[in-house]
């Protein structure tokens, strides 16, 4: 019955997480889309903020429920990368708008291919959302890194919009974790 109850445990703390990362992300996004005076180190911060936040999440759901799966380095490796960028550009915010748009864009590639790699062994509860997740970011990173030379506007709008999107992604897995029954057997 203990192992019963860590699973249950295991499910809510999943929701809250995706709950909490998906409210962070959806406000900062509509913040970024909104803010007519935003600046290179504002963008830089949020866009380092999504990535930091993404990372962490990730970290936790690959070490609670994929930990011992085949896929689960790919998973962890995603993390570290989404982790390391977010931290470059949270606390290195000056950096030119074409350091800004590569970071950004190539760390979306990186982890939207890489959840891609991986969608197919996990639990079918799991794969609709990395397979979303993944698409759209692996789209927004290619068209961020198509135009190196873009204006802050248009940076914060991609970055915005990303966080916005991910933000509904996280929400969604939520509210989808939220309907999964567990049943609870005694012995």
């Amino acid at each position: 019955m203990a192992d019963n109850r860590s699973a249950v445990d295991v499910v809510r703390e999943s929701k809250m997480l995706a709950y909490t990362v998906g409210a962070v992300t959806l406000a900062a996004g509509i913040v970024l889309l909104f803010w007519p005076d935003r600046t290179i180190t504002v963008v830089a911060r949020l866009a380092g903020l999504l990535l930091l936040i993404a990372g962490i999440g990730d970290l936790i759901e690959t070490v609670r429920n994929h930990r011992g799966m085949s896929y689960w380095g790919l998973l962890l490796l995603r993390a570290v990368i989404n982790i390391g960028f977010g931290a470059v550009l949270l606390f290195w915010p000056g950096p030119t708008v074409g350091v800004l748009v590569w970071l950004v864009g190539l760390d979306l590639v990186i982890a939207g291919a890489l959840g891609l790699l991986v969608r197919g062994q996990m639990a079918p509860e799991y794969q609709r959302g990395t397979t979303t997740r993944s698409i759209v970011t692996i789209i927004f990173g290619i068209v961020i890194m198509v135009w190196p030379h873009a204006t802050v506007n248009v940076v914060a709008f991609v970055v915005g919009a990303v966080l916005v999107l991910t933000g509904l992604v996280f929400l969604w897995t939520g509210r989808q974790v939220s309907k999964v029954k567990v049943e609870v057997i005694d012995i």
